[in-house]
């Protein structure tokens, strides 16, 4: 007997298989379904097209000395109807008289994406969301691949030099005089890229800020640099911004355009709150009442210990809803591996050993996830604008920190809804 058969062989009707299979195509007790012809290949999708390009600079300065603060203003183009993920490039030039290497080197242990201060989202006149540098690190370590993030740390610690090829050796930091170092940053902003990627054809969605449904608004993208003076300070920095620009059918644009009562639709939100620790030890307590988002989870973000890193792990967290524990306190080491629970990933920086003494072998900081939900932006998502009171209390051993209280920051990851309604957007609900 064939394997091919032996399905067919055993079927009588009864068990398991016979509430999962029939071998009849008419059926009175439920819907029957070929998997060799089935909705895959009988539905249709409005058509669309999608690419990505580049958002032109429309104010602000564009090269910039690292030694001062500045920012760049790109002007979304009017001919995109959904704007999805973005991608920012940076191009770090050393124009010192040396070039940077050993415990001088600028770009060590992801240094270049400590240049982006913050990313504002502006529609209309309203700044919709304000997207913190910690927030972008943050979400690339739980929402990008382990390659992608491999690769992105790669590129922000100096592997990437002129003429976008990669470096050869470790990343002890060469970079010479006139050279450059560049990296490509994903903002994840508006656009839920979680799903898998792998889905059905009748499966498939797009989200994103529907800018076909408000044409009569101007959406800007703001970028503020910090200071990036390791190495000197003649050196410049210079930014570009690419976005995926999808194009609907003209019927569907205009049905969005004049739906009587407009159209609602959620779009990935986050929201921020940093503070320093008021000691090395002990119960620190965050005052997150600005959190006001459908959320499905926390990110926290705490300095790397300079004690013990198991007695970090060992800290408990809690989070407090109008006074009532959601979950009751729950171990920094388990929220290491919450998010892979609830479809998200865990990525953790690990540089290569290098000639240069000062290169860290471990990220800066240490990421953990907070679940509110079953799955990442899922409908048991916890609505936070219902609650007067939200607190997150971390109790931490002594050991931990030796000297220094370290920052800590919260990204609360959710959805909230935009209203596309007479050719313009408001953010309408959380």
């Amino acid at each position: 007997m064939s394997g091919a058969v032996a399905a067919h062989a055993a079927y009588n009707g009864s068990g398991t298989q016979g509430l999962a299979v029939t071998n009849k195509i008419h059926e009175d007790d439920g819907d029957v379904m070929s998997v060799f012809w089935n909705k895959n290949d009988t539905t249709r999708q409005l058509l669309f097209g999608s690419a990505f390009v580049e958002i032109p600079a429309g104010g602000g300065s564009g090269t910039n000395s690292v030694s001062s603060p500045s920012n760049v203003i790109f002007d979304v183009n009017n001919d995109i109807d959904c704007l999805g993920d973005m991608v920012l490039k940076l191009v770090y030039t050393n124009k010192n008289a040396n070039a940077l290497s050993g415990a001088a080197n600028v770009m060590t242990n992801q240094k270049l994406i400590t240049a982006i201060n913050r990313v504002e989202i502006q529609v209309g006149t309203q700044i919709w969301q304000t997207f913190e540098n910690s927030d972008l690190l943050s979400l690339a370590a739980t929402e990008l691949s382990s390659g992608s993030y491999a690769d992105l740390s790669f590129q922000t610690s100096g592997g990437v030099g002129d003429n976008n090829l990669f470096e050869t050796g470790s990343l002890d930091g060469q970079i010479g005089k006139d050279k450059t170092a560049t990296a490509f940053i994903p903002l994840k902003v508006f656009t839920k890229t979680l799903g898998p990627r792998l889905e059905n054809f009748a499966e498939q969605t797009e989200s994103g800020y529907l800018m076909g449904a408000a044409p009569h608004q101007q959406v800007k993208v703001k970028v503020f640099t910090d200071t990036l003076t390791d190495g000197g300070t003649a050196s410049t920095l210079a930014l570009s911004l690419y976005a995926k620009n999808q194009v609907m059918c003209n019927e569907e644009r205009e049905q969005m355009k004049t739906m009587p009562m407009g159209l609602p639709k959620r779009i990935k939100m986050t929201q921020n709150k940093h503070i320093t620790a008021p000691s090395t030890s002990g119960l620190w307590e965050v005052d997150i009442d600005n959190f006001s988002l459908y959320a499905s989870h926390l990110i926290i973000s705490i300095g790397k210990p300079d004690g013990s890193e198991d007695k970090l792990f060992s800290s408990t967290a809690e989070v407090l809803l109008n006074s009532s524990s959601y979950s009751g306190k729950l171990p920094l080491g388990l929220l290491k591996l919450t998010g892979p629970t609830m479809g998200l990933f865990t990525n953790q920086y690990v540089a290569a050993s290098g000639s240069a003494a000062a290169l860290s072998t471990k990220t800066d900081r240490e990421i953990f996830v907070f679940p509110l939900a079953s799955q990442a932006y899922g409908g048991s998502s916890v609505p936070l604008n219902r609650f007067d009171n939200i607190r997150l209390k971390l109790a931490v051993p002594s050991g931990a920190f030796s000297s220094t209280a370290p920052t800590i920051n919260v990204t609360c990851v959710g959805e909230t809804t935009a209203l596309y309604k007479g050719g313009a957007a408001s953010l309408a609900m959380y």
